[in-house]
């Protein structure tokens, strides 16, 4: 019993320090807040462990519908570059200014369409990321449009340029989903086309690798 005690009091004074030094780096404004600084190692983990996990679990019920025709590949490519394509860049495109002044970086969202169930990328669409640049879109967009998004952004591994800027026309001509010089308050921006740069990697943080960017999804769905 004796020996328990000494455990208990030791875990709750330890607690304690841990606390008041928390506290004191807090207070005395020592932490870097500027997106400049990275983060500390400890702080990038916990970080991309918590979301990769919270979104895989609170994900893993979502059924999706039947994804890929093209009235929604329309929709969620004009949605796509209104919407997002300020901080994700599309095909062909290189990372807007924004963007690349943004910590962690937004990830070439081609890799959320290799790596992620239809599912965890619908909820990150609906339910943005806190504490990011990632809005819930949910709160101003139907399902019917997330769903379209969705299925536009597992295609985007293999979408070229060219297979990108057919649909955007297509679209609007068609008069389906947003568009540039549209007045609409939820618009992310524009990002330039580069027609020299085939999917070029924006990544989530520094490095643009491909794990990377999704490891550092934390900041951005």
């Amino acid at each position: 019993m004796k020996v328990w005690k000494t455990v208990l009091a030791t875990l709750v004074v330890s607690g304690l320090v841990i606390g008041l030094a928390a506290a004191g780096v807090v207070y005395s404004g020592a932490y870097n807040v500027g997106a400049n600084a990275k983060h500390w190692p400890i702080t990038h983990w916990v970080l991309t462990a918590a979301v990769h996990h919270s979104v895989e679990q609170h994900a893993a019920d979502i059924k999706a519908p039947e994804l890929g025709s093209e009235q929604q590949l329309l929709a969620g490519a004009a949605n796509f570059d209104a919407m997002c394509s300020g901080c994700h860049e599309p095909p062909g495109a290189k990372p807007s200014v924004a963007a690349q002044g943004m910590y962690p970086r937004p990830p070439n969202l081609a890799h959320a369409g290799k790596e992620m169930s239809p599912g965890e990328i619908y909820w990150v669409i609906k339910n943005g990321i806190k504490a990011s640049g990632m809005p819930a879109w949910g709160a101003s967009h139907g399902d019917e449009e997330m769903w379209a998004m969705t299925a536009f952004i597992q295609q985007l591994p293999d979408m070229s340029k060219t297979d990108y800027d057919r649909l955007l026309m297509t679209a609007k001509a068609d008069g389906i989903g947003h568009h540039d010089g549209e007045s609409h308050e939820d618009g992310h921006g524009d990002a330039g086309h580069d027609d020299g740069d085939e999917h070029a990697d924006g990544g989530h943080n520094e490095n643009p690798s491909q794990s990377d960017s999704h490891d550092d999804a934390h900041a951005h769905g």
